[in-house]
């Protein structure tokens, strides 16, 4: 029976792909918990995240390219799948442990483990050298061990090129998936299926604490409640209670540890860093898929109140604090390496979302995991208020430290470009929410003030416990927490804060309105060439004749014409918001200039924030490879310097007429799994989902998708190549005195033959479908 199932095992993995999914779901579902399949689960879990050959490309599959394989992956990977039921299975056995080496890890994760210094959540699972005692692994159950290389999967793969167009790839939606069902955001919902049987985790001790805070970043379940240190017996409530949302525990600090892990550098490894840049730096997608984290804690945080009788209440309590530590590391090593593009705004949404807790109290990732529901005004949900005082205090570098390491890139940017424009605006609308501003100033007023108090030569008479208030609110109690955040999250001996609302930054924020000043100038200007360049393109015969043929890109045009209408609106807004928030009054702005020197910001002190850095973002301009792809529809795309123009346009007015028609019996026969769907599969474009952007009226930009279904397109027709070898066989047919009737008839006979001749091999799999 063993060989059995041993043979069927790696029978199953040889098998095209859904037969193989189908096969271990069978084998996993029909054997019971025994030794065999604890020596398989190790080699399955390498088989998925094998980092060599990609393991089942779990991050190359998606949606809209491959439906089928997408939707199979995600029936065996779910939370209550096969492959978690084969993890609960193996359960049953307490003591059963894999290890994992630990140079697998991140190296931040490796230092602090190695130091002594990690979290409660890792004191059971360090396995010790015998000889040299040092850690070498950790030693996992079933379920830790899946979601330790689940998470590994995404930061251990970087050196395979991630597609812009990749958004809804079968990782990101899994990684959605256990937030969701893992962390649930409503307090009363629990984790399924209930898995009494498992005792394996031991409980925790609590941690010393101030009065208003932790001393340090807390591990999870940390409260006597769950911890169980009291003199209970060991069936109580108490001690049970970690059992209960150990899963929870194991998905939030595995995903805030590997995810937001950060590869550590110093000036004598820069060179290094700057060969390796494309490899060990954050792709879009992680980003993105850390933006999502980030928004779900905080949901999930926002309700550890509710009820404090309910199990997960300690956990909620502390997410949040143990995420925004991490995220503020990892996001300002993005801000210093992140090239100097308008891609950079994936990284500033994730700074804005770590920064505006109140914007996701009653937040939904549904939205995140399937992009074509309703869009949810996240935005006003809740605005701050007076209970978010503390969450500011106890992440102050995040607003203020990022804050200035940010500004400068823009002084760097050309402003009147849309992409920028509409960054900049971001950045100046979630600074301009009532009561953010103040609040951060009137914070740093009190710790300048405290701090040169203290190191005045007569400070007797200086009361480091003045009152500092905001709108009635006493702010002197938080400006311990916010000293404390500033030395905890800035760990380096050298480190001195330096203001923002200071005399020595009021010439920064002068030079940087007057730069969206003249950004505003310029962008008039390019709004107006642009109008008038249109009006005359679009006047005379040869503009109609054009129109009548259809050789205009008139769509293209009107984006672009409406992008520049908003850039001038959005550089308004900006002056507005930041000559309140630098406090900057219009008569101090001198009259307009058109340009300003490329250098002003390094005779600011916002300089010595960045240029400490030695990699330059000219550097990482030209070591790091960018692309861009079209995300439209295919027949849209903007005809190419090898196409026929007007070849191109009819052929598109024949294939959108026959869709028309024909489109039902398009898809019906796509569907079809006989030799004649494998045909059609032969001859139409298979179903895509394009995305178009779209603004709404409070400027935020949407992806709007749309599915587009199987459908006939005639496109390839319509290359200047196309036409040449066309024509080079009609006249060799003409000089064999064969007519143009026969010459259509081979090459319809030609193709035909061409089509069944690759169904019939995908039939066979002989060839690849």
């Amino acid at each position: 029976m063993a060989h059995d199932i041993m043979s069927q095992f790696y029978t199953c993995l040889n098998l095209p792909f859904q037969e193989k999914l189908m096969e271990l779901t069978r084998l996993i579902d029909q054997t019971g918990p025994n030794k065999d399949l604890q020596a398989l689960f190790p080699q399955l879990i390498n088989n998925i995240f094998a980092p060599l050959h990609n393991g089942w490309g779990l991050r190359q599959i998606t949606f809209e390219a491959n439906r089928y394989e997408f939707e199979a992956l995600l029936s065996f990977l779910e939370p209550q799948g096969p492959m978690f039921r084969l993890c609960y299975k193996l359960l049953y056995d307490p003591q059963l442990k894999y290890n994992l080496p630990l140079n697998t890890l991140p190296l931040d994760l490796q230092m602090t483990l190695e130091r002594g210094r990690c979290p409660q959540f890792y004191a059971d699972m360090l396995t010790m050298d015998s000889n040299s005692m040092n850690i070498v692994a950790l030693a996992l159950n079933p379920f830790d061990y899946y979601i330790f290389n689940f998470a590994l999967y995404l930061i251990n793969n970087n050196q395979n090129k991630s597609s812009w167009d990749n958004w809804n790839s079968v990782y990101f939606a899994l990684a959605c998936d256990y937030l969701m069902h893992f962390l649930p955001s409503d307090p009363n919902v629990s984790v399924l299926p209930h898995i009494p049987h498992y005792t394996g985790k031991v409980p925790m001790a609590a941690p010393l604490q101030t009065a208003n805070r932790p001393l340090c970043s807390p591990s999870l379940l940390v409260l006597p409640d769950l911890s169980g240190i009291s003199n209970q017996h060991v069936n109580s409530p108490q001690t049970q209670s970690r059992n209960e949302v150990w899963r929870s525990e194991t998905v939030l600090q595995i995903f805030i540890d590997l995810w937001m892990s950060v590869e550590p550098f110093n000036n004598r490894s820069i060179e290094m860093y700057q060969r390796t840049y494309h490899n060990v730096s954050s792709s879009p997608e992680r980003v993105r898929i850390v933006r999502v984290l980030v928004k779900h804690i905080h949901s999930f945080s926002a309700k550890y109140n509710s009820d404090p009788a309910i199990r997960s209440s300690t956990l909620r309590k502390y997410a949040r604090q143990i995420m925004c530590s991490r995220a503020y590391h990892y996001v300002k090593h993005l801000v210093m390496t992140w090239p100097l593009d308008a891609s950079f705004r994936l990284v500033m949404e994730l700074w804005l979302s770590l920064i505006q807790p109140w914007r996701y109290t009653d937040n939904s990732i549904t939205q995140d995991r399937f992009p074509s529901t309703q869009r949810n005004q996240d935005e006003t949900n809740t605005s701050l208020d007076a209970s978010f005082t503390q969450f500011i205090a106890e992440n102050f570098p995040s607003y203020t430290c990022i804050l200035q390491m940010i500004l400068p890139r823009f002084t760097r940017l050309d402003l009147s470009s849309y992409k920028n424009a509409v960054m900049l605006f971001r950045v100046g609308k979630v600074f301009s929410q009532q009561h953010l501003v103040p609040i951060l100033m009137n914070l740093e007023k009190a710790i300048t003030d405290s701090v040169s108090g203290l190191q005045s030569p007569d400070n007797s008479g200086v009361n480091l416990d003045q009152s500092y208030t905001y709108n009635g609110v006493a702010l002197s109690k938080w400006v311990a927490i916010a000293k404390q955040s500033i030395s905890e999250l800035n760990m380096a001996a050298t480190f001195e804060y330096d203001p923002i609302w200071s005399e020595n930054k009021n010439n920064f924020m002068l030079e940087f309105v007057k730069r969206i000043l003249s950004a505003k100038h310029t962008a008039d200007k390019n709004l107006e060439n642009y109008s008038n360049k249109l009006n005359q393109q679009n006047q005379g015969f040869w503009s109609s004749l054009k129109q009548w043929l259809m050789m205009g890109n008139t769509e293209e045009e009107a984006v672009l014409l409406e992008e520049y209408k908003k850039v001038p609106n959005y550089l308004t807004s900006c002056i507005h918001y930041f000559t309140n928030i630098f406090g900057v009054s219009e008569n101090m702005l001198l009259p307009l200039e058109t340009e300003l020197l490329d250098n002003s910001i390094e005779h600011s002190s916002f300089a010595n924030s960045t240029n400490n850095f030695t990699l330059s973002i000219a550097q990482k301009l030209r070591n790091t490879p960018t692309g861009v792809q079209y995300m439209g529809d295919p027949d849209l795309m903007p005809i190419m310097s090898f196409e026929n123009t007007i070849l191109v346009r009819m052929l598109y007015q024949i294939a959108s007429r026959l869709n028309d028609m024909y489109g039902e019996e398009f898809s019906m026969l796509w569907r079809r799994n006989d030799f004649w769907g494998y045909v059609s599969r032969e001859i139409l474009q298979k179903p895509v989902t394009i995305h178009t952007y779209v603004k709404d009226a409070s400027y935020h930009q949407n992806i709007i998708n749309q599915e587009l279904p199987p459908r006939l397109s005639l496109r390839r027709l319509g290359s200047h190549m196309f036409v040449v070898w066309i024509s080079l066989g009609y006249i060799l047919f003409r000089l064999f005195s064969y007519s143009g009737i026969m010459y259509v008839f081979f090459l319809i006979i030609l193709w035909s033959f061409f089509v069944l001749c690759r169904a019939s091999l995908k039939i066979l799999r002989i060839i690849k479908d």
